[in-house]
Protein backbone atom coordinates (compact mmCIF):
# COMPACT_ATOMS: atom_id res chain seq x y z
CA UNK A 1 0.00 0.00 0.00
CA UNK A 2 1.44 3.73 -0.99
CA UNK A 3 1.51 6.03 1.43
CA UNK A 4 -0.16 9.44 0.63
CA UNK A 5 2.58 11.35 0.53
CA UNK A 6 3.89 13.99 -2.31
CA UNK A 7 6.02 12.82 -4.68
CA UNK A 8 9.29 14.46 -4.40
CA UNK A 9 13.27 14.29 -3.47
CA UNK A 10 12.64 15.76 0.52
CA UNK A 11 9.86 13.41 0.68
CA UNK A 12 12.13 10.25 -0.50
CA UNK A 13 15.31 10.99 1.66
CA UNK A 14 12.59 11.00 4.89
CA UNK A 15 11.23 7.80 3.92
CA UNK A 16 14.46 6.48 3.26
CA UNK A 17 15.27 7.57 6.69
CA UNK A 18 12.58 6.02 8.33
CA UNK A 19 12.67 2.86 6.19
CA UNK A 20 16.22 2.22 8.00
CA UNK A 21 15.01 2.92 11.51
CA UNK A 22 12.16 0.79 10.76
CA UNK A 23 14.36 -2.15 9.88
CA UNK A 24 16.60 -1.51 13.13
CA UNK A 25 13.23 -1.97 15.11
CA UNK A 26 12.42 -4.51 13.32
CA UNK A 27 16.02 -6.75 14.02
CA UNK A 28 15.59 -5.08 17.68
CA UNK A 29 12.31 -6.53 18.11
CA UNK A 30 13.03 -9.58 16.51
CA UNK A 31 16.20 -10.17 18.68
CA UNK A 32 14.00 -9.55 22.12
CA UNK A 33 10.96 -11.73 20.69
CA UNK A 34 13.50 -15.06 20.03
CA UNK A 35 14.97 -14.30 23.63
CA UNK A 36 11.55 -13.67 25.42
CA UNK A 37 10.56 -17.22 23.79
CA UNK A 38 13.71 -19.16 25.10
CA UNK A 39 12.88 -17.84 28.43
CA UNK A 40 9.07 -18.52 27.88
CA UNK A 41 10.50 -22.27 27.64
CA UNK A 42 12.65 -22.33 29.77
CA UNK A 43 9.93 -20.97 32.46
CA UNK A 44 7.70 -24.06 31.41
CA UNK A 45 10.64 -26.15 32.70
CA UNK A 46 10.78 -24.42 36.01
CA UNK A 47 6.99 -24.51 36.42
CA UNK A 48 6.74 -28.63 35.50
CA UNK A 49 9.60 -28.60 38.86
CA UNK A 50 7.69 -26.03 40.70
CA UNK A 51 4.62 -27.81 40.43
CA UNK A 52 5.81 -31.16 41.29
CA UNK A 53 7.90 -29.76 44.18
CA UNK A 54 4.70 -28.08 45.84
CA UNK A 55 2.80 -31.70 44.74
CA UNK A 56 5.15 -34.10 47.02
CA UNK A 57 4.97 -31.21 49.84
CA UNK A 58 1.08 -30.99 49.95
CA UNK A 59 1.23 -35.50 49.75
CA UNK A 60 3.16 -35.16 52.49
CA UNK A 61 1.54 -32.06 54.77
CA UNK A 62 -2.00 -34.04 54.11
CA UNK A 63 -0.29 -37.43 54.63
CA UNK A 64 1.03 -35.65 58.17
CA UNK A 65 -2.80 -34.19 58.94
CA UNK A 66 -4.28 -37.29 58.27
CA UNK A 67 -2.01 -38.92 60.48
CA UNK A 68 -3.60 -36.59 62.93
CA UNK A 69 -6.59 -37.03 62.71
CA UNK A 70 -6.13 -40.40 62.93
CA UNK A 71 -4.76 -40.36 66.28
CA UNK A 72 -6.89 -37.68 67.66
CA UNK A 73 -10.72 -37.63 68.13
CA UNK A 74 -12.34 -35.32 66.47
CA UNK A 75 -12.87 -32.81 68.83
CA UNK A 76 -9.19 -32.55 69.82
CA UNK A 77 -8.60 -32.00 66.38
CA UNK A 78 -10.80 -29.57 65.80
CA UNK A 79 -10.00 -27.84 69.13
CA UNK A 80 -6.25 -27.84 68.31
CA UNK A 81 -6.62 -26.61 64.88
CA UNK A 82 -8.51 -23.72 66.05
CA UNK A 83 -6.03 -22.76 68.40
CA UNK A 84 -3.31 -22.13 66.03
CA UNK A 85 -2.67 -18.20 64.86
CA UNK A 86 -0.72 -17.17 62.17
CA UNK A 87 0.61 -13.85 61.42
CA UNK A 88 2.67 -13.08 58.25
CA UNK A 89 3.88 -10.48 55.79
CA UNK A 90 4.70 -10.69 52.51
CA UNK A 91 6.83 -8.65 50.48
CA UNK A 92 6.68 -8.08 46.82
CA UNK A 93 8.91 -6.60 44.57
CA UNK A 94 9.47 -6.68 41.06
CA UNK A 95 12.38 -7.96 38.32
CA UNK A 96 12.93 -7.23 34.96
CA UNK A 97 12.69 -9.72 32.19
CA UNK A 98 13.78 -8.72 29.14
CA UNK A 99 12.43 -5.00 30.17
CA UNK A 100 9.50 -6.18 31.54
CA UNK A 101 8.54 -6.42 34.98
CA UNK A 102 7.38 -9.44 36.83
CA UNK A 103 6.72 -9.81 40.30
CA UNK A 104 8.71 -11.17 43.18
CA UNK A 105 6.93 -12.98 46.60
CA UNK A 106 8.72 -13.62 49.60
CA UNK A 107 7.85 -14.32 52.99
CA UNK A 108 9.25 -11.27 55.16
CA UNK A 109 8.01 -12.71 58.37
CA UNK A 110 5.94 -15.84 59.38
CA UNK A 111 4.39 -16.11 63.04
CA UNK A 112 3.14 -19.44 64.60
CA UNK A 113 1.63 -19.32 67.54
CA UNK A 114 0.45 -23.09 69.08
CA UNK A 115 -1.70 -23.00 71.59
CA UNK A 116 -3.35 -26.26 71.84
CA UNK A 117 -2.65 -29.02 74.44
CA UNK A 118 0.20 -30.94 72.94
CA UNK A 119 -1.25 -34.34 75.22
CA UNK A 120 -4.57 -34.49 73.27
CA UNK A 121 -2.42 -33.99 70.02
CA UNK A 122 0.36 -36.07 67.96
CA UNK A 123 3.44 -34.98 67.31
CA UNK A 124 2.63 -35.18 63.87
CA UNK A 125 0.88 -31.80 63.72
CA UNK A 126 4.16 -29.85 64.91
CA UNK A 127 6.01 -31.05 62.35
CA UNK A 128 3.28 -29.80 60.13
CA UNK A 129 3.43 -25.84 61.79
CA UNK A 130 7.43 -26.47 61.48
CA UNK A 131 7.49 -27.10 57.73
CA UNK A 132 4.54 -24.33 57.37
CA UNK A 133 6.97 -21.72 55.97
CA UNK A 134 8.52 -23.92 53.65
CA UNK A 135 5.40 -25.22 52.33
CA UNK A 136 3.71 -21.27 51.83
CA UNK A 137 7.29 -20.50 49.96
CA UNK A 138 6.80 -23.34 47.62
CA UNK A 139 3.33 -22.15 46.58
CA UNK A 140 4.36 -18.90 46.08
CA UNK A 141 7.30 -19.67 44.21
CA UNK A 142 4.47 -21.68 41.73
CA UNK A 143 2.57 -18.44 41.92
CA UNK A 144 5.25 -16.22 41.26
CA UNK A 145 6.30 -18.53 38.45
CA UNK A 146 3.01 -19.04 37.25
CA UNK A 147 1.75 -14.75 37.08
CA UNK A 148 5.71 -14.51 35.23
CA UNK A 149 4.49 -17.03 32.61
CA UNK A 150 1.15 -14.84 32.10
CA UNK A 151 2.62 -11.32 32.02
CA UNK A 152 5.59 -12.49 29.60
CA UNK A 153 2.64 -14.61 27.39
CA UNK A 154 1.08 -10.99 26.63
CA UNK A 155 4.36 -9.51 26.11
CA UNK A 156 5.22 -12.04 23.49
CA UNK A 157 1.78 -11.46 21.92
CA UNK A 158 2.09 -8.33 21.98
CA UNK A 159 5.98 -7.84 20.74
CA UNK A 160 4.63 -10.31 17.69
CA UNK A 161 1.89 -8.27 16.77
CA UNK A 162 4.75 -5.22 16.37
CA UNK A 163 7.02 -7.20 14.72
CA UNK A 164 4.19 -8.56 12.65
CA UNK A 165 3.14 -4.67 12.18
CA UNK A 166 6.63 -3.70 10.74
CA UNK A 167 7.47 -6.39 8.52
CA UNK A 168 4.21 -7.35 6.47
CA UNK A 169 2.84 -3.59 6.41
CA UNK A 170 4.75 -0.88 7.83
CA UNK A 171 8.06 -1.95 5.65
CA UNK A 172 6.52 -3.22 2.57
CA UNK A 173 4.70 0.07 2.69
CA UNK A 174 7.59 2.24 2.56
CA UNK A 175 9.48 0.29 0.46
CA UNK A 176 6.21 0.44 -2.02
CA UNK A 177 6.16 4.27 -1.86
CA UNK A 178 9.85 4.49 -2.24
CA UNK A 179 9.68 2.93 -5.79
CA UNK A 180 6.20 4.72 -6.66
CA UNK A 181 8.58 8.14 -5.67
CA UNK A 182 11.66 6.91 -7.24
CA UNK A 183 9.84 5.54 -10.84
CA UNK A 184 7.93 9.10 -10.57
CA UNK A 185 11.34 11.47 -10.06
CA UNK A 186 12.82 9.78 -13.22
CA UNK A 187 9.61 10.21 -15.30
CA UNK A 188 10.24 13.94 -14.31
CA UNK A 189 14.04 13.47 -15.32
CA UNK A 190 12.83 12.08 -18.30
CA UNK A 191 10.01 14.75 -19.14
CA UNK A 192 12.92 17.23 -18.41
CA UNK A 193 15.00 15.95 -20.55
CA UNK A 194 13.03 16.01 -23.16
CA UNK A 195 11.50 19.53 -23.29
CA UNK A 196 15.59 20.51 -22.95
CA UNK A 197 16.12 18.32 -26.19
CA UNK A 198 13.43 19.91 -28.32
CA UNK A 199 14.03 23.35 -26.54
CA UNK A 200 17.65 22.72 -28.20
CA UNK A 201 16.54 22.12 -31.78
CA UNK A 202 14.31 25.11 -31.85
CA UNK A 203 17.08 27.08 -30.91
CA UNK A 204 19.42 25.18 -33.25
CA UNK A 205 16.64 25.61 -36.00
CA UNK A 206 16.74 29.65 -35.75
Amino acid sequence: MILQINPNRMELLRLRRRLALARRGHKLLQDKLEEMMRRFLSLLKDIDRAKEDFQKLTQSVLADLLYCRITSSRDNFQEAMGKIDTQMRLAVSTLRIMNVKVPVFNIEQLKIDRHYDFFKTSAQLDLVIASAKGYIQSLLKLAQLLKTLDILSYEIERTRRRVNALEYMLIPSIEETIRYITHKLNEFERGNLVRLMRVKEIVRSH
